[in-house]
C-alpha cells in the first residue's frame, strides 16, 4: 500500500511521457546541460529543453545535481537567506529561463505578423499604382 502512494505521489510530479512526441530526447538534453549551467545555451534550444527537464526525472535529477555543483560555492559564500535552497534557486532559474523563452517567442510572432502584414500591404499598394486593382481609400493618396 504504502509503494504504490509513493509511486503515485511520484507521477504527480514526474508525468509518464510514453506516447507523447517530445522535442529532445535525453541524450541531446544532457548535453546541453553545461552550456545551461554556465549560461550559455543556444536561445532556441531553451524552450525544448525546459519542456524535456520537466518531464523527465531522470535529466532533471542530471541537471540538478549540476546546477548545485557549478553554483553552490557562489551561493554559499552570499549570505542570503535562502542561498541554501539550491533546488529551489534551480526552479527559478528554469522558471526564468522559460519566461525569457516564451517572450522571445511571441516577440518574434508578433514581428513576423507586423512584416506580413506590411508586405500584403506594400503588395496592395503596388497592384493600385500599377492600376491592377482600385482601392478607393488610397485615392487620394498616389
Amino acid at each position: 500500500m504504502m509503494v504504490d502512494s509513493r509511486k503515485t505521489a511520484r507521477e504527480k510530479h514526474w508525468p509518464d511521457t510514453k506516447g507523447e512526441q517530445d522535442f529532445m530526447d535525453c541524450k541531446e538534453a544532457e548535453k546541453l546541460i553545461q552550456p545551461y549551467v554556465q549560461g550559455n545555451m543556444p536561445e532556441k534550444e531553451m524552450e525544448p529543453f525546459i519542456s524535456h527537464i520537466r518531464k523527465c526525472h531522470t535529466c532533471h535529477e542530471e541537471l540538478e545535481t549540476y546546477f548545485i555543483v557549478n553554483r553552490a560555492m557562489a551561493y554559499f559564500e552570499d549570505d542570503a537567506p535562502d542561498s541554501y535552497n539550491l533546488t529551489g534557486l534551480l526552479e527559478r532559474d528554469l522558471e526564468k529561463k522559460e519566461e525569457e523563452a516564451r517572450y522571445r517567442r511571441y516577440k518574434d510572432t508578433f514581428f513576423r505578423v507586423l512584416m506580413l502584414i506590411l508586405v500584403l500591404f506594400l503588395v496592395l499598394l503596388a497592384l493600385h499604382y500599377f492600376e491592377v486593382i482600385e482601392l478607393p481609400w488610397l485615392k487620394g493618396l498616389l
